[in-house]
């Protein structure tokens, strides 16, 4: 037979062995069937960035097909380890490896089979894109949301993304299997490859350090593909290809060519003799004298009766066996090691030298950054050595020795479950020290043992278990270890991207799914004890499910009958296997009934569609009802109990008139109404989705106005499925208005922007926001007037009194804590955690800094008298009343220097700039909000900055502002449009501020009072603006995204500006060449900055001029990095 002949044949064979394996269906339907249940959730396609775009899209099939190697990994090293161990597996290799046939021909045939079923494998991502379609057939899918087959992108993918990577990295299992012999050598290599792609996506990519090594070493190509497509426009995800770039190249060079020339270099130098021989003994074995290796020592034998088996002792035994043999293996310290050293460089990365940063290393921003970046990888190892410890002692005749033993049948099973757990353990504890070292090599006064310890236990340890024992029950299902192996991986990595993406947000219902908390030096644990507990205790009860599933279902002998199976089960049933069955099922159904109760009673927990359901019918029921209201002011009473975790309200307003009669308010969580008067009468007041609507009769259209009294209790939040901290804990409390009393007005938030979402529940294909002066108050609760509020803290023996009064929208915050930390700066009281002391300084100083200068700007500033520390993930740094809410996260994490305290002082700035142009325009939640309480405070708070840190922080700040804006303009999850109809939260907050920085630069005091005045008085803002700017500057202004970009040109006179201008439209950018160019600069003298007109050319290069190059467009800048002339000059320190 010619070497041709024998490759075919043995390529052959190969793929019918692969095919019978069962692998290849197996994947087939799993990948399929997850993929196009992925594709019928629309949270799913949002959070991969398909807003605006068809469900199979070309950027969706790219992030999918890179995506799911980290699972085809460990199934490519199954099916290229085969090949080189079947015939060992069946003690046949020395046969094979005898025949006269040509070694070389014989391997290769082998390694081109097991390709071909590779391939196979992963062309399971491509027909599951294929088959999209039948979605929308099926009505699975809103209409329209499939588009036709993208057989283009569909090709790219399979050629140049999935075949490459699965022959290169196919070859390397294929080398490392014909070094160990083993298929532990291909899946320790499929760990490493985890490991490479942690430091790509979590140091390089992470940490903005080398985005062209992260492209290289990344073997997936996940990290190049995330960061191109992240940049993409909806048009551009619609139509593109990933671009061809020197980093896509190389990467395909090393993982997919290098691989095999290396391949092809082992296979041409390979002898037989090295594949038969086994590894020569160790010399202490070679030593020891025939003799003594065959004497048998003398066995003495006893009458008497067996006594009873001590079969705790044995299960010890069989645990510390398997225990030992994980420590003895070099594979598991290695692995070890390389986890935790990248556990400690993501820390190093994503906190100390944060592009954000400076970060001050402490454990409540450690340990949750930690856990997400290594979470991914620690599952999949988990999954891996799950399988390799109840394989390891799988050698043929050895299971039906041990079946035949009086041996309990649940003693190796559970013997492997400790290890098992141990094991998990030991990785999840990880992170944890990698925290606890960093902490203490640069923060040792932060450091907090018990903080890291009962994270990693209680947070992380929990999930990875349900993992583990998934992969537990796989492998006692499934006696081949290769439908198991991959199984196990398939399972790991849908419980894992459901992390990821959130595909179930319903705790219970996330196996393998760490709890959502927001960890805070504030409140400590206290908030989440009770919470956690039963979690941790309902995960654990199914974990011991598992592992009393497994040995139920555990195959013995060789009699597979069903009713041998079901006798087995019974029999079973009798011992420990049904009594720890038995606790585990009460567990699960008492835990879960406690959950259920809390999350959905007390916990307020709404899937989301049930949230745009009701915001679907609160703008069928109520929109059209939407009319202006005025108030004349008012006095807000409010008596909370903390120990009862009771809040009672009563709300007398003033000289209320609305145009239909009838006035609007959303509701806080947990508000009953008690009762509601309007003269003296009592009225009937309707309550329906979070929405109170008072009918106020005749005197809502007199001069006067209505007298309303509200009365109200209001229970805080229980235990939260989103992680979000009530306001009211054990520790303390931390109240806004909003959250203990209704908002006057409708929610223009609450409008469904998203045309599918429009089309599902029966609503017009145009979105339309309630007019500004039917809109609820800008970070308020009620419009400006003349206001009165008061805070009784206490039950019936001690009470504490907090008060205050405003002209303006009535806000306020109250802050309480149970041991209070204080410090004075100036006239500022800061209160804050034991932790932050040394922070407080340098924020009260940032304070003084940005008053003064928005002061000088604006022309005046809103009054501060308390800085409050406000736990993490309880909102954005707000102004309210006389107290400057700064949350956790990033004022109080980053350290008093580099880009992280410029991006703070701007935080600040922007913070008291809202609030003196929200009260100075008595500014309503709508078509105003975006662009004046997000654009112009936002442009104030860069300039001011670049007041007093210089134009370089200025320059870095807008770099990071302009990525963001990048980024999130690509992933917003509502189409984006015109500024004056983006949500308060989302892509306007961050791209406002930048199209507004050169009108705002240019305004001066008594500008912004014309402004503000005439907002006031209910002129709306295109007219007003018009009237200021121009209607061309007024229509841009508020009109959809623009970009621009300039460069400096050299040329035979010196250097030329040269701009290249894009607007939003239908989903992406198109080139805007209706635009005149304008250039400003800005300049830097006597510690503030201006505003000049900018020539179009220089006659020097570079520039002789000192500044920031701007657009006068009212665009974001893709390049300010490049706008800086003179940096030398322009970057020295401020006088």
């Amino acid at each position: 037979m010619s070497a041709a002949q024998l490759l075919l044949q043995e390529a052959r064979a190969e793929l019918r062995a692969g095919l019978r394996s069962g692998i290849v269906g197996l994947v087939f339907v799993g990948l399929t069937g997850y993929l196009l249940m992925c594709l019928t959730n629309a949270d799913y396609v949002q959070q991969m960035g398909g807003t605006d775009i068809p469900r199979n899209a070309p950027s969706l099939i790219y992030l999918m097909s890179t995506g799911c190697m980290f699972f085809l990994f460990f199934a490519w090293a199954w099916v290229f380890a085969q090949p080189l161990l079947r015939d060992r597996q069946a003690d046949l290799h020395e046969v094979v490896l005898s025949l006269p046939v040509c070694l070389p021909a014989l391997l290769w045939g082998r390694f081109i089979g097991a390709a071909l079923v590779g391939a196979l494998l992963a062309s399971a991502l491509i027909v599951g894109f294929i088959a999209a379609p039948v979605l929308g057939w099926l009505g699975l899918v809103p209409a329209g949301s499939i588009a036709a087959p993208p057989w283009r992108a569909l090709l790219f993918a399979w050629g140049w993304l999935l075949l490459p990577a699965g022959t290169g990295i196919g070859a390397l299992y294929y080398l490392i299997t014909l070094r160990t012999r083993s298929v532990a050598g291909a899946f320790g290599l499929s760990a490493l490859l985890m490991l490479l792609w942690m430091f790509a996506v979590v140091v390089l990519k992470g940490g903005d350090i080398n985005p062209l090594l992260a492209a290289v070493l990344d073997p997936s190509l996940f990290t190049f593909a995330h960061t191109r497509i992240e940049a993409w426009t909806p048009l551009q995800k619609s139509t593109a290809l990933l671009p061809m770039t020197p980093g896509f190249v190389l990467n395909r060079a090393v993982w997919g060519a290098l691989p095999l020339a290396l391949l092809a270099w082992a296979l041409h130098g390979v002898r037989r003799e090295s594949m038969v021989l086994e590894a020569a003994a160790p010399l202490a074995a070679a030593a020891v004298p025939a003799a003594a290796a065959t004497q048998t020592p003398a066995v003495q034998r006893s009458l008497a009766p067996v006594a009873a088996s001590h079969w705790g002792s044995a299960l010890w035994l069989e645990t510390y066996w398997q225990l030992r043999q994980l420590a003895r293996s070099r594979g598991w310290w290695a692995g070890m090691t390389v986890l935790a050293a990248m556990c400690v460089l993501s820390a190093f990365v994503h906190g100390i030298w944060h592009a954000d940063g400076p970060l001050l290393p402490r454990p409540d921003l450690l340990l949750p950054l930690l856990k997400d970046a290594t979470y991914l990888v620690i599952a999949f190892l988990i999954a891996a050595l799950t399988g390799w410890v109840w394989r390891r002692d799988q050698v043929d005749g050895f299971d039906s020795m041990f079946d035949a033993l009086p041996a309990p049948v649940w003693l190796r099973p559970f013997a492997r479950a400790l290890a098992v757990i141990a094991m998990t353990v030991l990785l999840s504890l990880l992170p944890g020290a990698a925290a606890v070292l960093v902490t203490a090599l640069a923060l040792p006064a932060a450091l907090d043992l018990s903080d890291a310890l009962l994270y990693q236990l209680l947070v992380m340890a929990p999930p990875l278990l349900e993992l583990g024992l998934v992969s537990f029950l796989v492998h006692a299902l499934c006696r081949r270890a290769g439908v198991a192996y991959s199984l196990s991986m398939l399972l790991t990595f849908i419980l894992v991207v459901n992390h990821e993406l959130g595909m179930a947000d319903y705790p219970l219902y996330q196996v393998g799914i760490p709890v959502h908390l927001q960890l805070s030096g504030l409140s400590g644990w206290a908030p989440w004890r009770a919470y956690l507990l039963a979690l941790d205790g309902y995960k654990l009860a199914l974990c011991a499910s598992l592992v009393a599933a497994a040995v139920l279902v555990l195959p013995r002998g060789v009699d597979s009958r069903l009713r041998q199976g079901a006798r087995h089960i019974g029999n079973r049933l009798r011992g420990p296997v049904g009594v720890l069955a038995s606790v585990a099922l009460v567990g699960l159904l008492a835990l879960g009934t406690l959950l259920n109760a809390q999350l959905i009673g007390h916990g307020g927990y709404r899937p989301l569609a049930l949230i745009q359901r009701e915001d679907a019918a609160w703008e069928r029921r109520w929109l059209a009802d939407a009319s202006a209201y005025t108030v004349a002011g008012g006095d807000l009473r409010l008596q909370l109990d903390p120990a009862a975790e009771r809040l009672q309200g009563a709300w007398t307003l003033h000289g209320v008139r609305a145009a239909t009669g009838s006035l609007h308010a959303e509701l806080p969580n947990g508000f009953v109404l008690q009762a509601a008067t309007v003269d003296g009468r009592r009225v009937s007041a309707e309550v329906a989705y979070a929405h109170l609507v008072v009918p106020l009769g005749a005197c809502a259209t007199r001069a006067p106005g209505c007298t309303l009294r509200l009365q109200w209790s209001l229970a805080p939040n229980g235990w939260s499925a989103e992680g979000q901290p009530a306001w009211l804990g054990h520790a303390g409390f931390w109240l806004r208005a909003q959250d203990a009393a209704p908002r006057l007005g409708l929610d223009p938030d609450r409008v469904l922007r998203n045309a599918g979402d429009r089309r599902r529940y029966g609503l017009g294909a145009l979105a339309v926001l309630p007019p500004d002066a039917a809109s609820v108050a800008s970070d308020a609760i009620a419009p400006r007037g003349t206001w009165r509020w008061s805070l009784q803290r206490g039950g019936a023996v001690s009470t504490a009194v907090t008060h205050g009064r405003t002209q303006g929208p009535l806000t306020f915050a109250v802050a309480w804590a149970a041991d209070p930390h204080q410090t004075l700066v100036g006239p500022l009281r800061i209160v804050h955690d034991r932790w932050r002391a040394d922070s407080a300084p340098g924020i009260g100083t940032d304070v003084q800094a940005m008053q003064a200068c928005v002061q000088r700007r604006l022309g005046h500033v809103g009054v501060v008298q308390e800085i409050a520390q406000w736990p993490r993930g309880l909102g954005e740094p707000r102004l309210l009343g006389t107290t400057l809410v700064l949350p956790e996260a990033p004022s109080w994490d980053v350290a008093d220097l580099g880009v992280g305290r410029s991006l703070r002082r701007a935080r600040i700035a922007s913070a008291l700039a809202r609030q003196a142009l929200a009260n100075a325009a008595d500014l309503r939640q709508g078509r105003s909000a975006a662009w004046l309480g997000d654009g112009v405070a936002g442009a104030l708070g860069l300039l001011c900055v670049g007041d007093v840190d210089g134009l370089a922080a200025l320059q870095q700040a807008l770099i990071r502002s302009s990525d963001t804006t990048a980024r999130v303009l690509a992933d917003s999850d509502v189409p984006v449009g015109a500024l004056t109809l983006a949500r308060s939260s989302g892509w306007a907050q961050h791209y406002a501020a930048l199209a507004a920085l050169d009108w705002t630069a240019r305004q001066r005091p008594q500008d912004f009072d014309n402004v503000t005045r005439q907002l006031a008085a209910r002129v709306p803002l295109a007219d007003a603006l018009a009237a200021h700017a121009g209607p061309q500057a007024a229509a841009e202004q508020l009109g959809a995204p623009l970009a621009s970009q300039l460069s400096l040109q050299r040329d035979r006179a010196g250097t030329r500006i040269d701009a290249s201008r894009w607007r939003w439209h239908g989903g992406g950018w198109k080139p805007a060449t209706d635009s005149v160019p304008h250039y400003r600069l800005l300049t830097r003298r006597d510690g503030v900055v201006r505003l000049q007109a900018a020539p179009s050319s220089y006659t020097r290069y570079p520039p002789d001029s000192d500044g920031l190059l701007l657009d006068a467009w009212p665009s974001y800048q893709r390049n300010p990095q490049q706008l800086l002339l003179h940096p030398e000059t322009a970057s020295a320190p401020p006088p």
